[in-house]
């Protein structure tokens, strides 16, 4: 494994994040001594999952936040599961592309890293927060393959082996097989690595303690010296000092980014002079605490912190801060009993209650005016996988995801329920739980409609349509198809079009339209020159609103070995393990190589293609 060539990994000046106009000031509360607790550097938890990381990016109208297919692409997920193995992702095979937000979260459980740092690196290094939404789309496409300004040094321009927002995150490999660590686990290993791992100083890595001289470049702060000392005080800020060996602007602008979005941890209690209602900060927005909400939860009032207007303000505000999942309440007025769930109250009967193992003894009674500040959600159904039906009506149900649905003879059959399983309830409950249709059938079964010729396929509950051609494509049996009635079938939700089989060749609409093969769960296109070097031809014709469902992967680049070009470009690729490899001058000829040899390509197919790490020689 090879790891120290990148010695330098320095951050890029923002001129759209901080304009010029006039020198700024230093804010005072600045100490570059220490950038960042240790302990907040190796948090992954402080959005609890990748809808957290989702929520921040919308909240700051973020360019991140675009989860559309044709978004998806330009963040250059690979779709070589094995690369992705080998890359430590933790989720190699999804089977689709991930949006921005689920690849920072999951690049923070491979490295350790905060997914605050993150976020604050990606603004640092490209606006990507706070300021793409005004690139135009080749400014954005590069900004998001140097995301973290990974492999950018100050001396030369970006390289050539993370060129893509994945990339960046994960890391890669060279043509030779070696390892190369992304950003987030690039610098994780600084932080873990003992006595900390900061910049190279005389040809030796400096560590925790120890002062270091550092250049800086001044744009932009009347009070920045061209060099200045740091001592690096902690585990942290040495490994942003080797990222980024420079306090100005790159890691002032990591410290003003982060002291902005999240000065005060999660859980920090905050309120405003002379209020006595208390704030709690989480992911960067603030919650009202109701005070039976800080008495559930034991928090300490007597260790919230009084701040000002102008940094309250500051916070956005979010929901009121809830009591934890699961948590009994009952109304002191009425009587009625609730039970929180993800922030909502839901009317709960003692049946459900007691059958969550919850207690209903020790409910909170709280006044209607606190209950109030709190969204209604249905009624508390019971555990999902639970089959009920009422003392009296013969009708049976099953509880599935937090709603009921009957089960027809077909599906009662189907999934062999026997008396043992089935929970008496009174009658009256019954009506009291959202219902929604039937009990689909099982994974994998072929139904239609007694009336209709429509064929769908069950997956995850959806019902999802067969064409002929893929009827035929998947091996399928018309023996196989079970027969039901109009109303069931036309209850169960309806999904996208069934996927043809894995390492399906076909074509849109007709046998000259675009090509793709389907594999791994999404469909590659492929291009007429790769079509006709490999000698590709498609065994199947589907229609491209088909097509359009099913998720998008990466092209199906040439053959290994074969030499292309860019249209509007005079850079020649080398194909090299499913990549494009950049050639230098020096290095066509030494190979030997011809121009006549050079195939030249659209200029969008040659960008689409994962590019790999320059040759030279």
């Amino acid at each position: 494994m090879r790891n120290q060539k990148f010695k330098k990994i320095l951050g890029l000046l923002l001129l759209l994040v901080f304009p010029l106009q006039a020198l700024a000031q230093i804010d005072p509360g600045f100490d570059p001594n220490k950038l960042i607790d240790d302990k907040v550097f190796a948090d992954t938890q402080t959005f609890g999952g990748p809808e957290g990381v989702q929520k921040f990016l919308e909240a700051k109208n973020s360019v991140l936040a675009d989860t559309s297919a044709s978004f998806l692409v330009k963040l250059k997920e690979p779709d070589n599961s094995l690369l992705k193995t080998g890359l430590e992702d933790p989720r190699p095979n999804l089977g689709r592309l991930r949006t921005a937000a689920e690849l920072i979260w999951d690049a923070s459980l491979q490295s350790g890293l905060n997914p605050q740092v993150i976020l604050v690196t990606l603004n640092k290094e490209q606006g990507l927060v706070t300021s793409a939404n005004d690139y135009d789309p080749d400014h954005l496409q590069r900004a998001l393959d140097h995301a973290m300004g990974f492999d950018c040094p100050d001396a030369s321009g970006c390289g050539n082996l993370f060129p893509g927002f994945y990339y960046q995150l994960f890391g890669n490999y060279d043509a030779d097989g070696n390892r190369y660590l992304g950003a987030a686990k690039s610098l994780m290993k600084s932080y873990s690595t003992p006595g900390g791992r900061g910049p190279q100083v005389d040809g030796r890595v400096a560590k925790v303690g120890e002062s270091v001289l550092l250049d800086n470049t001044t744009g932009g702060y009347a009070e920045a010296a061209p060099s200045q000392f740091v001592t690096l005080s902690n585990l942290a800020t040495a490994a942003l000092y080797r990222y980024t060996p420079h306090v100005f602007n790159g890691n002032y602008n990591f410290w003003k980014f982060f002291n902005s979005w999240f000065r005060y941890p999660n859980g920090t209690l905050l309120s405003l002079a002379n209020d006595i209602k208390t704030y709690i900060i989480q992911n960067g927005t603030k919650q009202l605490v109701p005070d039976f909400v800080a008495k559930q939860r034991g928090l300490d009032l007597t260790k919230k912190i009084t701040i000002s207007p102008n940094e309250f303000e500051s916070y956005p505000t979010d929901k009121i801060f809830a009591p934890a999942d699961n948590t009994v309440v009952k109304m002191a007025d009425d009587g009625k009993t609730y039970v929180f769930i993800a922030g909502v109250k839901h009317p709960a009967s003692d049946f459900v209650i007691k059958q969550r193992g919850l207690d209903l003894a020790s409910a909170l009674t709280i006044s209607s005016s606190d209950g109030a500040l709190f969204d209604s959600g249905a009624v508390l159904p019971p555990n999902d996988g639970t089959i009920i039906r009422g003392a009296q009506n013969p009708a049976v149900y099953l509880v599935d995801n937090g709603m009921i649905k009957l089960f027809s003879e077909f599906t009662f059959k189907q999934r062999k329920v026997t008396p043992k399983q089935i929970v008496i309830v009174p009658d009256t409950e019954i009506p009291t739980y959202t219902q929604q249709g039937f009990v689909p059938p099982l994974d994998g079964t072929l139904v239609k409609a007694a009336e209709s010729g429509t064929v769908f396929l069950m997956e995850a509950g959806f019902k999802r349509p067969l064409t002929g051609e893929l009827f035929k494509n998947r091996g399928l049996s018309f023996k196989n198809v079970a027969s039901l009635s109009s109303e069931e079938v036309g209850a169960l939700p309806i999904g996208a079009f069934a996927t043809p089989k894995d390492r399906t060749f076909f074509s849109a609409d007709s046998k000259t339209g675009p090509l793709y093969i389907f594999k791994d769960g999404t469909k590659h296109p492929i291009s007429a020159f790769v079509a006709k070097q490999r000698g590709i031809t498609p065994d199947y014709v589907f229609t491209s609103n088909m097509a359009l469902e099913w998720f998008d992967g990466i092209p199906i680049p040439p053959r290994d070995g074969t030499l292309v070009k860019g249209s509007s470009s005079g850079t020649i690729f080398l194909v090299s393990k499913s990549q494009l490899r950049p050639l230098s001058a020096k290095a066509f000829k030494a190979r030997g190589y011809k121009f006549s040899r050079v195939s030249t390509l659209s200029q969008d197919e040659v960008d689409a293609y994962a590019k790999g790490d320059a040759i030279l020689k």
